[in-house]
């Protein structure tokens, strides 16, 4: 029975942290954006400049200790790894299950959402499998020498690290996210009907002689009390939330433009920049070419940034731009992709292609 329940939980944890950690590795811009709001909870803003370095640090060791514990190379190292991320993993999701103060924890990235409760219970039952393993960590059989081991984990390691930097310097290898090309903007937006509503407990605040009480609407006062104040008060139900809610394009004088660009039956080049004061100049004499030769072919080019209407002109005088420019949520680009800047196309309202700043040049307009 030993030997199966080692071969069970070795398996099982190893899937478990491969894919947790693949999902990640494949994109470690949003991990590092997580943590960020991780930070930003728990007071610890000035962390949030090292967040990328966790997040490759995080992801890497996560996706290495599954592949140790599948190959079964330096096991030992790889169930001593497993269990100190679970020590860590454990306790932080089970504060957020009680005080959901990060509505998705983001252990599997954004390719699989959890709720807290879930995650905290799906970390408890990894818990049971790893104390198996660490029990029974000297009785896992070695077929290979010391010195081949540490070759093939050290192996294991540059691909993984080499991965993840493949990864930040291009688009995600796998794109997890709801701006993904096929995917259909306006569609990706509706909420079905009979979806589920948000709803939310009220606490209703009366007064009477002096004293102030809360009361919910199904037992509110007579009329000796006098109406005080409303306020929201915990989640009963989660309503539906479609996979894109967020997309708004407007004007600098806040005009919503976005249904007259999804609906244009042409192309559109979209330039998408994060934040003007953060992109990489040196590409924007690909950009003034590509937007040139869109336009000369008669399709449209515009830019959206997070950036502030006043910072727009100066941003004209430097890159030459004489495409239209409009505002965006910073979050929403953030999502829609991992590049700053970055382009992406669409038509009707459905994604045709995205480019990395670093593959401009590979762009042909057709």
């Amino acid at each position: 029975m030993r030997p199966l329940s080692r071969m069970i939980s070795r398996y099982l944890v190893a899937v478990v942290f491969i894919f947790s950690g693949f999902v990640k590795c494949v994109d470690p811009t949003g991990t590092a954006i997580k943590m960020e709001e991780y930070f930003v909870v728990f007071g610890t803003g000035f962390l949030i400049p090292l967040s990328m370095t966790f997040s490759i640090l995080m992801c890497g060791v996560e996706l290495l200790v599954g592949l140790m514990l599948l190959f079964n190379m330096r096991i030992v190292w790889g169930i001593w790894g497993a269990l100190a991320l679970m020590v860590f993993y454990t306790p932080l999701t089970l504060w957020l299950a009680i005080t959901n103060k990060v509505t998705d924890c983001g252990c599997f990235g954004d390719a699989i959402t959890l709720n807290n409760v879930q995650t905290f219970i799906k970390n408890v039952v990894i818990d049971l499998f790893i104390v198996i393993l660490f029990i029974e960590r000297k009785h896992f059989p070695v077929g290979i020498t010391l010195m081949k081991q540490w070759i093939a984990t050290l192996s294991m390691a540059i691909l993984v690290f080499g991965f993840q930097f493949y990864n930040l310097l291009n688009l995600p290898f796998i794109d997890f996210m709801p701006y993904k090309v096929g995917a259909n903007i306006p569609a990706s937006m509706i909420i079905p009907e009979g979806a589920p509503q948000e709803i939310r407990k009220f606490v209703f605040y009366y007064e009477k002689d002096g004293v102030r009480q809360g009361f919910d609407m199904h037992s509110l006062p007579d009329s000796t009390w006098s109406f005080a104040d409303r306020k929201e008060g915990r989640l009963i139900q989660k309503g539906y939330v479609p996979p894109i809610h967020d997309f708004m394009i407007t004007t600098p004088d806040n005009m919503d433009v976005t249904t007259e660009i999804l609906a244009n039956s042409g192309k559109t080049y979209i330039l998408i920049i994060g934040g003007m004061n953060k992109y990489n100049l040196h590409n924007f004499d690909q950009v003034n070419r590509i937007a040139e030769q869109a336009i000369a072919r008669g399709h449209d080019f515009i830019a959206v940034t997070s950036s502030l209407p006043e910072e727009f002109e100066q941003f004209r005088q430097k890159v030459k731009a004489t495409y239209p420019i409009y505002m965006m949520d910073g979050t929403t680009i953030k999502t829609m992709i991992r590049s700053n800047p970055g382009i992406m196309l669409i038509k009707n309202g459905t994604i045709l292609g995205k480019w990395h700043h670093r593959k401009f040049k590979r762009i042909r307009i057709e």
